[in-house]
C-alpha cells in the first residue's frame, strides 16, 4: 500500500518522505521494518503504530521534506496507554513500556523544465536540457510542434489548448516553466494560469519590455497577482540574438535559480 503510494506521488511530482522503524524494544505497536510514507501535506499510507508516535512522525516528515534532510528520532513510552514522547537526548529514561527509533528520508522529486511552445527556441532548450541531463516536457497546441520527433529526449510532449493547462498537465514544486508560444494572446493565457498555480517555482516569459508590460497590465486589470516568480523578459543578458543563444540565456537563468547561483564571474584579478 505505502509502496504503491510512493510510486503514485513520485510520478505526480508530490514531495514525500519515507518513515521506517529502525529500532524497537519492549512493548511497541509496530516493529523494526514497519513503514509509512507521508506527503508534504500530511497525507499518509502505511503505519508506524498510530497515535502520538505517528502524529509526531507526520510533522517531522513534513519538516524533512521542506528542508530536504534525513532525520532520525527516538520515541519512548511511559507504558501508560498511548502516551509516547520523543526522546531528544536519545538516552534511556528508565521507564516501563517500550522504545522505538524511526528514520525519516525525504524522497525528492527531480527538477524539470516545462516549455510552453515548441518552436525553434523551445527546440534548442530541449537540446540543452539533454546535454545537462535536465528532465523536460513540452506543451503546444499544434500537433506538428508537439511532436516527439522534434523533442526526442523529452519526458512528455502534450498537444492541447493553451487555455486548458490545468486539465492537461500536472505541474509541481520543481516545474520551472518557460513561456515561448507563437502569439501574445497565448503567452497571456499561459502566464495567467501559471501565476495562479502557487506550486510552480519559476515562470519565465519571452518578449520585449513593451510586450511584457502590456500583458502584465492586462492581467493586473483582471485581478491577477504578479509575484516574484515571474522573470520577464526571460533570460540572462549574454548578448543573445539567435535562437540557440536565447535558449542558452534561458537555461543559464534557470540553472542559476535551481542551484542558488549568483550573477557574478568566478574569475579573480591576477594582474
Amino acid at each position: 500500500m505505502w509502496l504503491q503510494k510512493i510510486s503514485e506521488w513520485h510520478a505526480a511530482g508530490v514531495p514525500c518522505a519515507l518513515v521506517t522503524i529502525i529500532e524497537s524494544s519492549g512493548s511497541t505497536p509496530r516493529k523494526i521494518g514497519s513503514n509509512m510514507v507521508v506527503s508534504n501535506t500530511g497525507e499518509i499510507a502505511g503505519s508506524v503504530g498510530g497515535g502520538g508516535v505517528e502524529f509526531s512522525c507526520i510533522e517531522i516528515a513534513k519538516e524533512a521534506i521542506k528542508k530536504e534532510i534525513c532525520i532520525s528520532k527516538r520515541f519512548v513510552s511511559k507504558g501508560d496507554g498511548d502516551e509516547w514522547r520523543a526522546d531528544d537526548a536519545d538516552t534511556a529514561l528508565g521507564v516501563c513500556g517500550g522504545s522505538l527509533t524511526v528514520f525519516i528520508e525525504p524522497i525528492v522529486t527531480e527538477p524539470e523544465i516545462v516549455v510552453f511552445g515548441g518552436g525553434h527556441i523551445g527546440q534548442h532548450i530541449g537540446k540543452l536540457c539533454e546535454v545537462l541531463s535536465i528532465s523536460y516536457r513540452v506543451y503546444d497546441d499544434r500537433a506538428e510542434f508537439a511532436d516527439l520527433k522534434r523533442f526526442p529526449g523529452s519526458k512528455e510532449v502534450i498537444c492541447a489548448p493553451f487555455n486548458e493547462i490545468e486539465q492537461n498537465i500536472h505541474l509541481y514544486g520543481r516545474s520551472y516553466c518557460v513561456i515561448l508560444t507563437y502569439g501574445h494572446e497565448h503567452d497571456e493565457e499561459v502566464l495567467e494560469q501559471l501565476l495562479k498555480n502557487k506550486d510552480v517555482p519559476y515562470i519565465g516569459m519571452i518578449g520585449s519590455i513593451g510586450k511584457c508590460t502590456t500583458l502584465i497590465q492586462n492581467l493586473k486589470s483582471r485581478g491577477t497577482r504578479i509575484d516574484d516568480r515571474l522573470y520577464a523578459p526571460i533570460g540572462l543578458k549574454i548578448g543573445k540574438n539567435l535562437p540557440p543563444e536565447i535558449a542558452l540565456s534561458i537555461i543559464a537563468e534557470i540553472v542559476m535559480i535551481m542551484k542558488g547561483g549568483k550573477l557574478e564571474h568566478a574569475r579573480r584579478n591576477w594582474s
